[in-house]
């Protein structure tokens, strides 16, 4: 069992929580690890949601887990990117440079790996991935590919065998395991069910019971502008994301058009260049958007002393794109540069002011 593992590892090094000075990011990470029961979550998307979803988790359970994450958990407070816990656990979202100089007890790889190199594997006790990365996993060189490789995935053959189908209004995971163990869970974006499920499979290795995974992920509130849902208003959901790659902003589209479903208008609101623009119609044009607005971040010119001289008109782009939308529409936020902080807030103050529809 995978629990075996991690147990026998942890007691090797006579594991008893210590203190974790989680501001040091150098050799002392690993002396950190090696302390500790370590989940390491990686990939080239989702990789964010997919370690949060697993210290909300943990949290719920009263495990008090230590984290490093890429962005402040939702209802977690100011700067709880990074959290230093008095429990054994510690989850640590890592890029794949970073991860090649790691020997966590578990690595969850997240979506999007496919077609990409795989990372460092080999020193691994487990692996946890998508059951469509187990014949690459599995053929990598001697000594490179995972010792104990634990997949999620529809359809036979994946050690968690997993269906993702609509509920309400949002998604619902429901998952047998490999001893005939049953989870199921609702997420409120469909694209997080992956995530969700590699989170849920990392909590079950750690030996938690899968109901008991699932309920405490219940009240997962997702993480700031990763694809989150910033409010609805009169049937109009707005959606925040800062994905900036081609796939990424293509993955949070598609997921705010099956949000939508059939009858509701995805409608795009974006702070972003000349470049970022451009992907971003060309990524609405694939996934079926309908409508875009594009406003110019608020930067800095020489000799302005730090005041941008090229301001957004923010307050019209919002009328425009609240003026249009109906119940049953998702407006999706993109974008990482200002105002784009605030343009959720304006929104939905905006659909809220609007009369009945």
């Amino acid at each position: 069992m995978i629990t075996n593992t991690v147990a026998r590892n942890a007691a090797a090094r006579g594991e008893s929580g210590p203190d974790i000075p989680l501001g040091d990011r150098g050799g002392a990470l690993q002396d950190i690890m090696d302390a500790h029961v370590s989940i390491a979550v990686t990939g080239l998307r989702g990789k964010t949601s997919t370690a949060a979803m697993l210290a909300h988790i943990l949290s719920v359970l009263g495990n008090d887990p230590s984290w490093l994450l890429g962005a402040d958990l939702v209802g977690y407070g100011a700067g709880s990117r990074a959290r230093r816990g008095a429990g054994a656990p510690l989850v640590l979202e890592a890029g794949p440079s970073t991860l090649a100089t790691m020997t966590p007890d578990i690595c969850v790889i997240s979506g999007g790996r496919q077609g990409r190199p795989c990372p460092r594997i080999g020193r691994f006790a487990t692996v946890i991935a998508a059951h469509e990365e187990k014949a690459r996993l599995e053929a990598l060189p001697d000594g490179a590919g995972p010792g104990n490789l634990v997949t999620y995935g529809p359809g036979p053959g994946a050690t968690w065998t997993m269906d993702s189908r609509p509920c309400g209004s949002g998604h619902r995971i429901v998952a047998r395991g490999p001893d005939g163990e049953v989870l199921w869970a609702d997420v409120p974006v469909p694209v997080h069910a992956d995530n969700a499920m590699g989170a849920l499979v990392a909590a079950t290795a750690l030996g938690i019971a899968p109901m008991d995974a699932a309920r405490a992920l219940e009240s997962y509130q997702g993480v700031h502008r990763h694809l989150t849902i910033a409010g609805a208003t009169r049937s109009v959901t707005v959606l925040d994301s800062v994905a900036r790659r081609p796939d990424s902003i293509g993955a949070d589209l598609a997921a705010a058009r099956e949000l939508a479903g059939g009858n509701g208008r995805v409608r795009v609101l974006a702070v972003a260049d000349g470049l970022l623009a451009h992907m971003i119609r060309i990524s609405a044009l694939l996934q079926d958007v309908d409508q875009v607005l594009t406003l110019e971040p608020v930067r800095p010119s020489p000799g302005d002393q730090g005041v941008g001289a090229r301001r957004s008109d923010a307050a019209a782009a919002v009328e425009e794109i609240t003026e249009r939308a109906r119940p049953g529409d998702v407006i999706v936020i993109l974008g990482t540069e200002p105002p784009v902080e605030r343009l959720a807030g304006l929104v939905l103050d905006a659909l809220g002011d609007h009369p009945p529809i």
